[in-house]
């Protein structure tokens, strides 16, 4: 990576292509986390949208920790 015109290119070693399976459980930040990382209500509801829209259906823990946060903060009309 260089100038703003440059471009990135990608060091195969560092990414290897016989990666090691894991679960996204085993890679999640816990503790104190800064609210920047956290989905908004708005972003969860955006999410649920376009799946549904495109027929899409999600996991049912992700499906119930979205519609929990998107539940939480009223809309405003």
């Amino acid at each position: 990576m260089g100038s703003p015109t440059g471009f990135l290119t990608l060091n195969t070693s560092e990414f290897p292509s016989a990666a090691a399976v894991c679960s996204l459980s085993a890679v999640l930040e816990t503790g104190d986390v800064p609210r920047r990382y956290f989905l908004s209500a708005t972003a969860c509801k955006g999410i649920l949208r376009r799946a549904a829209n495109r027929g899409k259906a999600l996991p049912e823990p992700l499906q119930a920790a979205l519609r929990a946060v998107a539940d939480s903060e009223p809309t405003s009309t």
